[in-house]
């Protein structure tokens, strides 16, 4: 096509910041295949979150609440001060039906509940990358511990995994034998009725079973 053709436009940009190695895995499952929006930058340190803001200039952080060591409303104000331009989304599995106005009340572009599903995700993300109106995605009330009849040691387990921990560093952490987190795991995928740690970092991501693992253990 020759020089006067139309422009494609460029992917809007996301950085994304969740202490859950699962969850950004989730993320940057749902984002690869869209062609509009690419993830290009992450991280699990709240520490390193303005840093890669100021390297990578993105249009969007997508910032997990409950990350440690960090206040997700201070975040928030900094992110105001240092980098306006860019629009803030606050992710998180937390029930606390306050968060959502507070976080849009003090600067948040969006907000998203870990139960809301892909397509919700890539509509916030596209509509706050380009200057939209704030957006929520509520998602749906999670499904339990209980509801799922998870044991405690698979509940263990589960959150294990969540943490990016290996079978063989789960087994030395719970003191049991590699076979009986084989069995675990097994027991876990089978419960989620999925096939993989991919699978699984989906759901958990949909489902808001991590949105705070230790509340439900």
């Amino acid at each position: 096509m020759g020089q006067g053709g139309p422009r494609r436009r460029a992917a809007i940009r996301v950085v994304v910041a969740d202490d859950h190695r699962l969850a950004l895995a989730s993320v940057r499952a749902i984002v690869e295949p869209v062609a509009d929006v690419t993830v290009v930058g992450e991280t699990r340190e709240a520490k390193r979150i303005l840093g890669l803001v100021r390297e990578l200039q993105p249009d969007v952080l997508l910032l997990d609440y409950a990350m440690p060591d960090m206040s997700a409303w201070t975040m928030l104000g900094s992110m105001g001060r240092l980098h306006p331009g860019v629009a803030v989304v606050i992710l998180t599995g937390s029930d606390d039906p306050s968060l959502q106005e507070q976080a849009l009340m003090r600067g948040a572009r969006g907000f998203i509940h870990k139960s809301a599903s892909p397509d919700e995700l890539i509509a916030v993300l596209r509509t706050v990358g380009v200057g939209g109106r704030p957006v929520v995605a509520a998602g749906v009330p999670r499904r339990t511990s209980a509801e799922l009849d998870l044991t405690k040691r698979e509940r263990q387990v589960l959150d294990a995994l969540g943490r990016g921990l290996g079978r063989a560093e789960i087994a030395r952490e719970l003191q049991i034998s590699r076979l009986t987190v084989k069995s675990h795991v097994h027991n876990v995928y089978r419960k989620l009725e999925v096939h993989n740690r991919l699978e699984a970092a989906r759901l958990l991501l949909e489902s808001k079973l991590f949105g705070n693992p230790y509340n439900w253990l």
